[in-house]
């Protein structure tokens, strides 16, 4: 038993003992209340209590648990089940099985109930036996999230959480294989509350597998990027039973064209806010008929080589719009970029990849009207130059990360300014910048070490002290 170093008492009275067991414990608060009763002989006159030795009791009491509690008796085996599961909750699975089951039998029972298997998360990183995830998910009848990765025995899963996992609104299968058509129809009978499905790279086993995903009435977030069987009809069918889709992502699928865009545009305008297509095979007359999505916050698009400045007209109404991406746009001229960004004020991120054409006026336009801007991406842009880099880095204080890759006239002067002028900047890539001067990289680190550069290698720039050579005109 732990000794009793000190027991504050009122009127700054301390006892101090060594109680080594039980017998000698008792001893010692006898004597604590024999000495205490001359102590409190003078109650004060607004004591509340009815005499000196009610007094007198209430106070040892206070003081008798003190000493009990240094025991070392282990108070959280004390609370009720209902308390110790609350806690339990905030645990991820994999603690539960390791940290929480073996500490007792009564944990390891708390540890099984369903209430806590609410989430499971199968990575590729973390594999399991098929078997074993069968016999967990047959354990989760409360389940509600699951996340699947680069599984070839994704469909059998699948089968088990439409059978075992009823009350089941996210499901993520990313990169998994086996997924049929039985497998989607049982999903969409037994678990038609799915509000949140990710596909991603998933190999379906036909086009009529898409069919099916539209049974899930529910959704709200459907990522289907790199599912190449997805075409017109499939998008069609999810378009017109999906109802409250807010999230879409059909990038990196070539079959997608104008036709079925045109009727998602329309269909979901009173919903979509985030949408990701890829444009290879799209023309402007799906790039117009964005302006039907005014709710729009995030839009990608990737491979918009047949999108012109006509079709570039269908975002300028997209008020709401925060995030955009418009990659390889080869055909967009620096008019109509300026004309969209006098449109977009609410800008935080920009993705204008490889749009060519753009030149430093497009530059001027976007650091005016998008003060906001946290993230910016010019990659291969290669009509930039210093100039118009300058006029973004004194313009967008709150720029976080600067990507421009391979600009070649780029010679670096812009971004001298840069520790100074953008102080929550965390990242500045410049691979294939070739005429960049790695003495300007060298001063920026010294300036802001915290800032992570990536030099015409793609190497990140070290920080040291800064010598005689390394100095620049500011």
């Amino acid at each position: 038993m732990p000794k009793i170093q000190s027991t504050e008492m009122h009127e700054g009275e301390t006892v101090s003992n060594s109680c080594e067991d039980s017998t000698t414990l008792k001893t010692c608060l006898s004597v604590q209340r024999n000495e205490c009763k001359t102590k409190w002989s003078r109650c004060c006159e607004s004591c509340s209590h009815d005499s000196h030795a009610a007094c007198i009791e209430d106070s040892l009491d206070s003081q008798t648990s003190a000493v009990i509690s240094l025991q070392g008796k282990c108070y959280i085996s004390c609370l009720p089940n209902e308390i110790l599961l609350h806690i339990f909750s905030f645990l991820r699975v994999r603690e539960l099985c390791v940290s929480v089951a073996p500490v007792c039998t009564t944990w390891r029972d708390l540890a099984k109930d369903p209430t806590l298997w609410t989430h499971l998360v199968f990575s590729e990183e973390d594999r399991a036996d098929g078997d074993r995830v069968k016999s967990l998910l047959r354990a989760s009848p409360s389940l509600v999230s699951l996340e699947l990765s680069r599984r070839e025995d994704g469909g059998n899963l699948l089968l088990q959480v439409a059978a075992s996992c009823n009350k089941l609104r996210e499901l993520t299968v990313q990169f998994c294989d086996g997924l049929t058509e039985a497998v989607f129809k049982d999903l969409v009978i037994r678990c038609p509350n799915i509000r949140y499905l990710n596909m991603e790279g998933c190999q379906v086993h036909s086009t009529q597998c898409f069919h099916i995903i539209g049974g899930f009435r529910q959704l709200q977030y459907l990522h289907l990027s790199r599912c190449q069987l997805l075409d017109n009809a499939g998008l069609t069918i999810i378009a017109r039973q999906c109802n409250h889709l807010e999230y879409l992502n059909i990038d990196g699928i070539i079959h997608i064209h104008d036709s079925s865009v045109m009727f998602l545009t329309k269909k979901l305008s009173h919903c979509l806010k985030n949408l990701f297509l890829d444009g290879e095979y799209l023309t402007d007359a799906s790039f117009r008929s964005l302006r039907d999505c005014s709710l729009l916050q995030k839009l990608e698009i990737s491979f918009c080589e047949q999108m012109t400045d006509d079709g570039l007209s269908g975002i300028y109404g997209l008020e709401h719009l925060t995030w955009l991406k418009l990659r390889r746009g080869i055909q967009l001229t620096p008019g109509g970029l300026k004309a969209m960004f006098h449109r977009l004020p609410q800008l935080v991120y920009v993705d204008l990849s490889e749009c060519c054409l753009m030149d430093d006026s497009v530059l001027w336009t976007l650091a005016s009207m998008c003060p906001r801007l946290e993230h910016l991406r010019l990659n291969w842009c290669s009509d930039l130059t210093d100039g118009g880099i300058a006029i973004i880095v004194v313009s967008c204080p709150r720029l976080q990360v600067v990507e421009l890759v391979g600009i070649q006239r780029l010679t670096g002067t812009a971004l001298i300014s840069i520790p100074r002028a953008l102080p929550n900047l965390v990242i500045l890539h410049l691979k294939e910048c070739k005429n960049v001067d790695n003495t300007i990289l060298r001063y920026i680190v010294a300036e802001k070490p915290s800032l992570c550069v990536f030099d015409c290698s793609g190497n990140l720039v070290e920080h040291h002290e800064p010598s005689n050579n390394d100095s620049v005109s500011k």
